[in-house]
């Protein structure tokens, strides 16, 4: 390539026209130079490469509408001057299937559209044919370009390394080869409350129109359609390396990428609308999708800044890796509703968070709104799901707009745990913020201005395993409502905390929704439905509702198998006002096991809630608590459905002959052997003179209810522990 660029020239090679060298620097490329056939002028070329100090300009008549260039001598083309076009919104087409590169002196003054391609052919309608690798299969037609087709299961590599490559308002630029590689370096980075802005000396810019780019790994065909691309062949690495893709403008515009590995590390890829037209699509196809953000961040993003609604952010693949500080947006600023972001998966999405350098702010999907208009969805599916290092699937309203919702489907295992470097948990969250974080800076925004309600959040997973921190929330900051949160699956183990130096607290995992506004007005607190088979909360873990000054959301938990708190909690609780407190519901399962466990609901000055537990068995240890209070209001009830215990069901005979063992046993307790007590089982704690049970015998035939408003009273059976 470096060889090209000391020896750059075109040359005709005379299968549409004269064989010539065309002299320099400025190369004139006039029509009867090639073959015109109605509204497509075909050139062919030899050799065809630009210096940085020279220009290559088309021109013909002004009914050419596509301008389609071949390169057939074997060599590959290097571009580090100016291909300019003068015939009116003429699409250009650039053919080599031995490679293209772009310097960093390439640019493109076309008034059309431009495609470059290491395709072998283009197919024209259904029977035509312009053919670069073997020209004399050529069969040139009137017809529109449909197809690129590779002949090779290795097509040649197009690069752009510092380069350009811009294209008029509405227009289409399009890169469809073997691997593509965009190799950058970032110049600049700015930054205000609604978008950040970064300057690399690679970019690819169509504003408010179109970006086209496939890896092709094999014999097959590029087509390009209103929707998107189809590709029927294999598909090569694409790599974007401190790079910048964009259709921002107006309108935001589409991006469409086919690839068998994407990675984009420390890059751009942005689709915002500026003005009232919709915000267009990113839509990436790839077995792999790799976003790492290395030194700085990566980001995918389409915003509205204005009334036009935000476009839609699309990956398919089978894998997809976020690190590092990488992120995927979309956000509304004004009137305009926030885009969607939809992912879908059919093996694993790792997400691993970390500080994002410039922006303080974590790996993370966020789907925002800043102003009037409501913030975009988020949908994934997935057969694994792993949050770890502070990365965060969030939805969240800064303004009166409401937050977009959260759905996460995932066939396996989804894993939420850690922190990273800023102290940002990893974890599922829809909120209501009065605080917004952005290069740098911390933007407090007026609380009376944040009245949006927090978006919900539902999931379904095989199993769920939140640790060391890793949350699903919805929390309410403003006075808008926090969301519900709905979650189904087989397994939820829940364990540990994590300190969290800047609040100078620890921040506990599990489930929660909250209204912490310290306001008379302030939003309430979410409801929280969970059906899972098993439950087990561990080392201070919780699934809660919290509302500092409103009123409560209520948990309604149904397990088949069992719900084990062992040093965790669930609970309701409203800290200030005249809310009432949200009550607890936990059904069907076959154990309830409270082991130093707490079920509290709590109130201030309204009533305290309910708590209803209907199980086959429930086990309390002695420093347990059931409790449904108020401070200055009303207590609630303790509603305790469980079945009474037949003792002689659970007798059974023992075999073998009888041995004398006194003198192999320790000093007996008092009174040593069996008796019959009554136990407190709502958390109330023994005398020093009760019994601790051994065991626990299976509680049979008919059931007994007890009802306390604060603690309930059943018959247990009780031997002397050693």
């Amino acid at each position: 390539m470096t060889t090209l660029s000391i020896n750059a020239e075109i040359i005709t090679d005379g299968t549409l026209g004269q064989n010539i060298n065309l002299p320099g620097p400025d190369f004139q490329i006039e029509a009867d130079l090639g073959q015109q056939h109605g509204s497509n002028l075909f050139h062919s070329f030899q050799d065809f490469n630009l210096n940085n100090t020279e220009s290559a300009t088309f021109s013909g008549p002004n009914s050419v509408q596509n301008i389609l260039s071949r390169v057939t001598g074997g060599n590959p083309s290097n571009i580090d001057g100016l291909i300019r076009s003068t015939i009116p919104n003429a699409d250009f087409y650039f053919l080599n299937p031995n490679g293209i590169m772009f310097g960093p002196n390439a640019k493109l003054d076309v008034q059309g559209s431009f495609h470059a391609s290491t395709a072998d052919y283009l197919r024209l309608g259904e029977n035509g044919r312009f053919d670069a690798r073997y020209p004399s299969d050529s069969l040139l037609t009137v017809a529109p370009i449909t197809s690129f087709g590779f002949l090779s299961d290795t097509p040649a590599t197009i690069t752009l390394q510092d380069s350009i490559l811009s294209v008029d308002e509405g227009k289409t630029l399009s890169l469809i080869g073997g691997n593509l590689n965009l190799n950058g370096e970032l110049l600049s980075i700015s930054g205000s409350i609604t978008t950040i802005n970064r300057e690399f000396t690679t970019q690819l810019v169509a504003p408010n129109g179109r970006i086209n780019l496939a890896s092709i790994a094999s014999k097959g065909d590029v087509i390009p359609t209103e929707s998107g691309l189809n590709v029927n062949a294999k598909t090569a690495d694409l790599t974007i390396d401190q790079s910048k893709i964009t259709t921002s403008s107006i309108g935001g515009g589409d991006v469409f990428i086919r690839a068998g590995q994407f990675k984009l590390m420390n890059g751009d890829i942005t689709a915002t609308t500026f003005g009232e037209q919709e915000g267009g699509t990113i839509d990436i196809r790839a077995d792999n999708i790799i976003l790492d953000g290395v030194e700085n961040y990566s980001d995918i993003s389409s915003n509205t800044l204005g009334a036009g609604y935000g476009g839609k952010i699309n990956l398919y693949a089978k894998q997809l890796d976020l690190s590092n500080g990488a992120t995927i947006t979309t956000a509304s600023a004004k009137t305009g509703h926030g885009g969607d972001i939809f992912i879908k998966l059919t093996d694993t999405f790792t997400f691993s968070g970390k500080f994002m350098f410039e922006t303080k702010v974590s790996s993370g999907i966020f789907a925002s709104t800043i102003g009037t208009g409501h913030g975009g969805n988020i949908e994934i599916e997935a057969n694994k799901l792993i949050l770890t290092e502070g990365a965060q699937i969030s939805s969240g309203t800064f303004g009166s707009g409401k937050s977009g919702n959260v759905f996460i489907k995932v066939k396996n295992i989804l894993t939420a745990s850690g922190k990273d470097r800023a102290n940002f948990m990893s974890g599922i969250y829809a909120s209501t913020q009065p605080l917004f974080i952005l290069d740098h800076s911390l933007f407090a925004i007026d609380p009376s201005n944040n009245t949006g309600d927090a978006g919900s959040i539902k999931i379904e997973a095989g199993k769920i395993n939140l640790s060391n921190g890793g949350k699903i929330s919805t929390t309410s900051l403003g006075l808008g409502n926090a969301g519900f949160i709905n979650v189904k699956t087989n397994e939820l183990i829940v364990t540990g905390k994590n300190f969290h130096k800047f609040f100078g607290e620890y921040f506990h995992s599990g489930i929660s929704s909250s209204s912490i506004v310290a306001n008379e007005i302030g939003g309430q607190a979410g409801n929280i439905i969970v059906q899972a088979n098993i439950i087990n909360l561990t080392d201070e873990a919780k699934i809660g509702t919290v509302a500092a000054n409103a009123g409560g959301g209520d948990i309604e938990i149904n397990t088949a198998n069992y719900t084990l708190l062992q040093g965790s909690k669930i609970t309701t609780s409203v800290y200030g006002g005249i809310g009432d407190g949200g009550n607890i519901n936990i059904s069907n399962p076959q154990f309830i096991v409270l082991n130093q466990g707490q079920i509290i609901a709590q109130a201030d000055a309204g009533h305290g809630g309910n708590i209803n537990l209907k199980s086959d068995h429930l086990i309390s240890s002695p420093n347990s608590q059931i409790s449904a209070s108020s401070r200055l209001g009303l207590d609630g009830n303790v509603e305790i459905e469980s079945p009474d215990m037949d003792i002689e069901g659970a007798l059974v005979t023992l075999k073998g002959e009888f041995k004398e063992a006194s003198n192999q046993m320790r000093q007996p307790c008092y009174m040593r052997g069996s008796s019959f007590f009554v136990k407190k089982i709502a958390g109330s704690p023994q005398t020093p003179y009760d019994y601790n049970p051994s065991t626990y015998l299976p509680e049979i035939n008919n059931k007994v209810k007890t009802i306390s408003k604060k603690t309930g009273e059943k018959l247990a059976f009780s031997t002397c522990k050693k």
